[in-house]
Parts: structure tokens; C-alpha cells; sequence
């Protein structure tokens, strides 16, 4: 397996506090969400039917809520909610020089 690099996802000043952002890093759908100033990057594609999770919301106790059949995500973790055993990619991030980095 390939050694992870760090990849530009998009500008730091694009993720706004309490938004969420889609990007494409490296043929790699990822979802960033900015919430209480931490910065949480993860697979941007639903494990049940591969919907869309930017058109999805988030709440105050970082639930991520997919659009499409209400799956539910904790943010912090990528775990599915209705089953421990199931879980979103969660991918290691941080901010350099105005712009969020995801390591792939």
C-alpha cells in the first residue's frame, strides 16, 4: 500500500463555522465540517446507497444526517449510529497556510 500524502481539500476561509463542505481530494469524495472551531473530514458518500452527505445536516451533538434514508453519522467518528459496525472513512486533516489539508 502507497504511503499517505497530505492533499489539498479546499481554502481554510471557505469552511465556515457551523458549515460543511464537499471536495474532491484525489478522486476521493470528502465531506468537511467546521463545528466549534474543529475542523472533521470524512467520507462524503453514505454507506447505505453512496448518497451525497452535503446535502445532509448536522446538529449541535454532531450528528450527521444523511439526505437520502436519514442514516445518522457521529462527525467525530465516522460511526454509524444504528450500528456500531458500520462507519464513514474519517480522514486526518489540519490547516496549513490557509488552506485544509486531508492526508490520503
Amino acid at each position: 500500500m502507497p504511503e499517505k500524502s497530505w492533499f489539498f481539500a479546499i481554502n481554510d476561509d471557505d469552511l465556515k463555522e457551523g458549515s460543511m463542505e464537499f471536495a474532491r481530494v484525489k478522486g476521493t469524495p470528502v465531506l468537511l465540517i467546521r463545528k466549534n472551531d474543529a475542523v472533521y473530514s470524512l467520507s462524503g458518500k453514505c454507506k447505505h446507497m453512496g448518497c451525497r452527505l452535503s446535502k445532509g445536516t448536522f446538529s449541535e451533538d454532531y450528528v450527521l444526517k444523511c439526505p437520502c434514508h436519514g442514516w445518522e453519522y457521529d462527525i467525530r467518528s465516522g460511526k454509524y449510529l444504528g450500528d456500531e459496525d458500520e462507519s464513514l472513512s474519517v480522514f486526518e486533516n489540519k490547516v496549513e497556510d490557509g488552506e485544509i489539508l486531508v492526508l490520503l
